[in-house]
């Protein structure tokens, strides 16, 4: 039985993203033990994957944690994988395999030089997240892409019981990433559209997002605050009956595109903050919208879209 790594940290947006190379993978190496390496954050995610074996966490210490450091090295010396799958690609993880590499002989996928399956193409930031994943997967020998079971996702025990129709919006983002923020003022207008279509608005996001909410008159409209109150399974089960979700280009609307119906209309917002081409939620019924400055996009874009 081949003994597999995967590593990932990066993004809430770029782990969701990710879980189409790590089902990949898992066909190809159809009898492995499966190990993941990733922040503390993302747990939840990875350990509802039955085929994910182990959960590892590393939550990327200072190189001066020496402790914690060697502790790492130990555990993966003591683990003998036969693969690691580096889809992070970043300088930390180039390190890892530069000291990983004086343990013992594995395979390794990713950019590090001298690794036995590089992914030396120069255009690979310039293309999108599955793209780039599917090329560097490709030099592993893997050809075939597999698109994740999404309904691991949705919790199997918690019922909102929230009648439809409704529509998911996500307000926010990081909030070190301003610039990715649609106005509070410009979702309100939208909120007042669903009202009197007679459609519920769920908000949802994290911690970050408390304060925006303050702006918007609960008892005025159609509104059932859930920021600050929701899990990544959360979302994900309430995707499952949304006529229609709108948010930012923000981590919770990967997982909430992806794991939506068939028939939901989901609408991420861009400005020149990121691009789309190269991080975009994919899936049906997705539609970008993007200017210049996020602010250009105006409420009755998104009403005749609607409509």
């Amino acid at each position: 039985m081949k003994k597999i790594l995967i590593i990932k940290h990066g993004s809430f947006g770029d782990v969701i993203l990710s879980l189409y190379p790590i089902f990949s993978i898992k066909n190809y190496f159809k009898n492995a033990n499966i190990t993941v390496l990733t922040d503390s954050k993302y747990e939840e995610i990875f350990k509802c994957i039955p085929f994910i074996n182990n959960v590892k966490i590393d939550n990327r210490v200072s190189v001066f944690s020496i402790i914690q450091n060697v502790k790492l090295i130990l555990w993966f010396k003591s683990k003998k994988f036969d693969w690691v799958f580096d889809l992070q690609t970043s300088k930390r993880t180039n390190v890892y395999f530069f000291i990983f590499s004086k343990l013992y002989s594995f395979y390794w996928n990713g950019i590090a030089k001298k690794c036995s399956h590089p992914h030396l193409d120069l255009n690979r930031t310039q293309l999108h997240t599955i793209d780039r994943h599917k090329q560097q997967l490709n030099v592993a020998g893997i050809r075939s892409f597999i698109k994740p079971n999404w309904s691991l996702f949705v919790s199997k025990t918690k019922d909102f019981n929230i009648k439809k129709p409704y529509a998911i919006i996500v307000p926010g983002g990081s909030k070190h990433r301003l610039n990715k923020r649609w106005k509070i003022k410009n979702f309100i207008e939208v909120i007042k559209f669903f009202s009197k279509s007679n459609l519920l608005t769920i908000l949802v996001g994290g911690n970050d997002e408390v304060s925006i909410i303050k702006k918007v008159d609960e008892k005025k409209f159609k509104i059932l605050n859930l920021i600050g109150k929701t899990t990544f399974l959360d979302l994900a089960t309430l995707s499952q009956g949304a006529s229609i979700i709108l948010g930012n280009d923000t981590g919770p609307m990967h997982l909430l595109v992806a794991s939506s119906g068939k028939k939901t209309k989901s609408i991420v917002l861009f400005g020149n903050a990121s691009d789309p081409k190269l991080c975009a939620p994919r899936g049906k019924n997705v539609i970008i919208l993007q200017k210049e400055n996020i602010d250009q996009i105006v409420p009755n874009e998104i009403k005749n879209l609607i409509n």
